[in-house]
């Protein structure tokens, strides 16, 4: 959601000054995480992706200090204190992260030549990276084996997803899909058989239905049939005697043993030069 809307809102401003957006990339995201979470979680409302799930966030404590439960859909949602903290972490720490990032970079705090507290903070915030990534790595098996809390945000605020409700109608539809289906395998049939295909064949089997009837064999003996144009050093191929370019008939020829007349079809077994009659 998040990166559907910083492409909509990429598009208003893209008739300003190039570059404008990129010098506040990180403001924007944390503008954009600020709105969805106003707008879901500070109200009660999953995030879009998570109502897509049939999911809501629960208030774990609660459910510890009243013991067992039903179904495992029961408990009140979060307290205000959560939504709060919950914001604090995933929009003002990923800020305050990314712009730490970005300013170690450009003032080059990794480069050998830094000061020692320059190169010190540097080493602090590369091992703070790894150590935290080692305990999402961690947190991510635990997800996997008991299914409570999907990253650490949520397993130190308490804050698990449950099923909205029991009963949920999946309204799936394969129709999007089976076409998608249908026009890549038609496609690659396409591409399969197109080089198979003779086109002199095919363009003569497909001439008594073109729709430009009106012009005669002979103004069609006077072009070369293979690059339908006028030839300059015209060669008559045999025992046709249809004209044709010298180069047109002589590629064909050398590339094609067995080469047949584009016009009639008939097997082209040697080539002449035409010589036109004089005008008299």
């Amino acid at each position: 959601m998040s990166a559907m809307l910083k492409e909509q809102l990429v598009k208003v401003f893209s008739l300003m000054k190039p570059g404008m957006l990129f010098q506040y990339e990180a403001e924007l995201d944390a503008f954009l995480e600020f709105l969805i979470w106003r707008f879901s979680i500070w109200v009660d409302k999953p995030t879009p992706g998570i109502a897509l799930m049939n999911l809501r966030y629960r208030d774990e404590r609660a459910i510890e200090a009243r013991g067992k439960v039903r179904t495992g859909l029961e408990g009140p949602g979060l307290t205000v204190a959560q939504k709060l903290w919950y914001c604090v972490a995933t929009v003002g720490g990923q800020y305050i992260w990314a712009r730490l990032q970005s300013f170690s970079a450009f003032r080059r705090w990794g480069d050998s030549e830094q000061r020692s507290v320059a190169r010190g903070a540097w080493i602090l915030i590369q091992r703070i990276e790894g150590l935290y990534k080692a305990a999402s790595f961690g947190n991510l098996l635990l997800f996997l084996y008991t299914g409570r809390y999907r990253n650490l945000i949520e397993r130190a605020l308490r804050a698990r997803l449950v099923y909205g409700s029991p009963n949920m109608n999946r309204a799936v539809s394969f129709e999007y899909m089976n076409r998608q289906l249908v026009w890549n395998e038609f496609s690659e049939m396409l591409l399969l058989l197109l080089p198979l295909l003779n086109s002199s064949s095919m363009k003569k089997l497909l001439s008594p239905f073109s729709k430009d009837k009106s012009s005669s064999s002979e103004e069609d003996d006077l072009t070369c049939p293979i690059c339908q144009a006028s030839p300059t050093v015209p060669f008559l191929a045999l025992p046709c005697e249809h004209r044709y370019c010298y180069y047109c008939l002589r590629t064909r020829c050398a590339a094609v043993p067995a080469f047949r007349c584009s016009r009639c079809n008939e097997p082209v077994v040697a080539m002449r030069r035409h010589v036109s009659e004089p005008k008299q």
